[in-house]
């Protein structure tokens, strides 16, 4: 079982990494991953050696591809942080149109070391009374 004070410093960890993002601090949220971080997402290209994960992760924030991100504003919706895992269920308002992500991050001495996600677009009919978040 996960100690309570931990899973609450890496709740804290992520939060402060989701904020940073959602200001457009890419440098800010790239201090906050860990030497050896590893990103999942297939659209992030890195080859272990050239360069860092983390590296290849600030590239990519920075680049072309995620300008619409930079752009964005970033709200966290739900947090669930259990141990060394934390996941994010975020609304990203972005020029392009919103989506709903979730992130999940792996946490390891203080650093985020490991990161998955799940983008969605908002579609613009909802077909329940729900909503997205």
């Amino acid at each position: 079982m996960a100690s309570t004070l931990r899973t609450d410093q890496n709740r804290l960890l992520v939060m402060e990494a989701v904020t940073r993002f959602g200001a457009g601090d890419i440098a800010g949220f790239t201090e906050l991953l860990g030497d050896e971080f590893v990103s999942h997402n297939p659209r992030v290209a890195h080859d272990p050696a050239i360069q860092s994960g983390r590296q290849a992760f600030a590239d990519f924030l920075s680049g072309p591809g995620s300008a619409h991100l930079r752009d964005a504003t970033v709200e966290a919706k739900h947090v669930l942080a259990d141990g060394d895992l934390v996941a994010v269920h975020t609304h990203v308002a972005a020029p392009q149109g919103d989506l709903a992500t979730v992130d999940l991050f792996r946490v390891d001495v203080g650093k985020i070391v490991e990161h998955w996600d799940v983008v969605q677009p908002v579609p613009d009919d909802v077909l329940h009374p729900h909503g997205m978040f």
